[in-house]
């Protein structure tokens, strides 16, 4: 009976505890007011977090985003938008879904921008495309008087297999190195492959590049799909120019010397979210621990 007694006491002693401290979450003069709960802290990937240097999670309207020289702001032009449900959070998406009507994101980088100070790069990004639309570019560093970007990421067209009618996306990566004379070199990356035929659902794309080996390797939910290896061996540094300040999200542009205005190549007609550079080439380990990471934070 003893046992039995101070079982129900416990519970009562649990109980009223749980409920001085649910009433307690109050301002400090004591008001239970629910609306006055601290905001759940935000989710964010551990994974090689000391090699961050840019990420935009497009979760307010303004999009403040963290970098490693501290705050920044993204503003989204034509029919771009931050929508609130994204992969994570919010987001940004066309919301014409249409791959030739003006609609992007950009981000100001200082004079002496991120990509000036990275030997290795990686991007990741979580990109939603329209099987309706299925061209269109992820993200571009580019600046006034460039006439190609120093670093694109995109779609361009499927197709079928005639035997097997199994539909595949081709991806584009390119990395334009120009140097003290002007001239021009290319480090391409592309490909068709089913792993990029996933419409309309979300997917995390990535790359990285290690300028040691000249290794550039392409990346899809977590898994390589392609690899490449370049010479001269360059580091990512050295592939833009002091003109590239501008960080573009879903459009590339090609800028003509003397020209008034961009002129733009395939935005991308669906959603983008949770874009991230780190100033090392992750390994296959990492990138796949970073997508497993931030899978989970949209599944909860």
């Amino acid at each position: 009976m003893k046992k039995v007694l101070l079982f129900f006491a416990t519970v009562a002693m649990v109980a009223s505890v749980a409920s001085c401290k649910k009433d307690n979450r109050t301002t400090p003069g004591g008001n239970n007011d629910p609306s006055e709960e601290p905001a759940a802290e935000k989710k964010t990937a551990k994974t090689a977090a000391e090699n961050l240097t840019l990420h935009l999670g497009f979760d307010k309207a303004d999009a403040v985003v963290e970098t490693g020289k501290g705050l920044g702001t993204f503003t989204v032009k034509g029919d771009g938008e931050i929508i609130e449900k994204g992969f994570i959070g919010g987001a940004y998406n066309n919301k014409s879904a249409n791959q030739t009507k003006e609609a992007y994101g950009v981000f100001d980088l200082a004079a002496d921008n991120l990509f000036k100070k990275m030997d290795d790069v990686t991007f990741t990004a979580w990109v939603k495309l329209p099987e309706a639309a299925s061209k269109g570019a992820i993200f571009s560093l580019n600046g006034s008087g460039i006439d190609w970007p120093a670093f694109t990421a995109y779609f361009d067209n499927s197709r079928v297999d005639e035997e097997t009618g199994v539909k595949s996306q081709q991806v584009n990566g390119r990395l334009v190195f120009h140097d003290a004379a002007g001239n021009e070199q290319n480090l391409w990356l592309d490909t068709f492959d089913v792993a990029f035929a996933r419409y309309d659902k979300w997917f995390q794309f990535g790359f990285t590049y290690d300028h040691s080996t000249g290794a550039w390797a392409l990346y899809v939910d977590g898994a390589e799909v392609k690899t490449a290896e370049f010479a001269p061996k360059i580091a990512f540094k050295n592939l833009v120019s002091e003109k590239c300040n501008k960080f573009y999200i879903g459009a590339w542009s090609t800028f003509v010397e003397g020209a008034s205005s961009e002129t733009w190549q395939n935005f991308f007609a669906g959603s983008i979210d949770e874009i991230r550079m780190y100033n090392k080439a992750l390994t296959k380990d990492e990138i796949n621990a970073l997508y497993k990471e931030e899978l989970a934070f949209s599944m909860e």
